[in-house]
């Protein structure tokens, strides 16, 4: 019964928490950047149910929407545009597409940094994006190989979201570290900051002028 109270009580504390983290990045440059991304709209019917792979290539970062209570306070979380709540890094191979990425999900037995398909990943979900950096072919193969070796080393998920550690990791931390150390720049930035602490939204990771949209499920319209 205890057991029991506890996981009903858990997803009330998550959006507690949310609400809180919410509240307290309030500030002017977080409003000017919501406002700034309020102003980016999308059609309301997907254009695609699933990306072209003849238009995927290696290295490119995709992002999905999902609908749990974790990925509500992770899509959320951004200081910008709250439309994905996951990313991941495409990997092309002969057998298949697949994606690499850093996730809890105990449902299926993951935790931390793995490999699954493109099909598994986008399963049950209906908004979606793929992004790639304007980089030549070599720096985009360089991201591909670090996420594998990271993929072979037991990372565990970062429920403490603490980049500063590399032995475990949350999605948005996956990427940042995987593109930036890869390419030696700094083409992502920890855009939020709390209590001292750096912290990489989904946001940061595809509001740069390097990244570059591909293709999406629904069609962006700017107004």
């Amino acid at each position: 019964m205890i057991k029991k109270s506890i996981w009903i009580l858990l997803p009330l504390l998550s959006i507690g928490i949310f609400w809180f983290l919410y509240q307290a990045f309030g500030n002017d440059e977080v409003k000017m950047v919501q406002k700034i991304s309020s102003m980016t709209h999308y059609e309301k019917n997907p254009s695609l149910k699933f990306p072209s792979s003849n238009l995927l290539e290696n290295g490119d970062i995709i992002f999905r929407r999902g609908y749990g209570v974790d990925s509500t306070i992770s899509m959320n979380f951004s200081q910008g545009e709250k439309r994905y709540s996951h990313a991941g890094m495409i990997y092309k191979t002969d057998k298949g597409i697949f994606i690499i990425h850093a996730e809890e999900d105990k449902e299926h037995g993951h935790n931390g940094v793995y490999i699954e398909s493109i099909e598994e990943f986008l399963e049950g979900i209906s908004i979606w994006a793929v992004y790639r950096f304007d980089l030549s072919k070599k720096l985009h193969q360089n991201m591909v190989n670090y996420a594998l070796k990271l993929s072979k080393k037991n990372i565990i998920f970062d429920m403490d979201f603490n980049l500063l550690d590399d032995d475990k990791m949350y999605c948005s931390e996956f990427i940042y570290k995987v593109v930036n150390r890869s390419t030696s720049q700094e083409l992502i930035t920890a855009g939020k900051h709390f209590f001292g602490k750096n912290f990489v939204t989904i946001f940061d990771l595809y509001t740069n002028d390097m990244n570059k949209l591909v293709q999406s499920s629904h069609k962006m319209v700017v107004q």
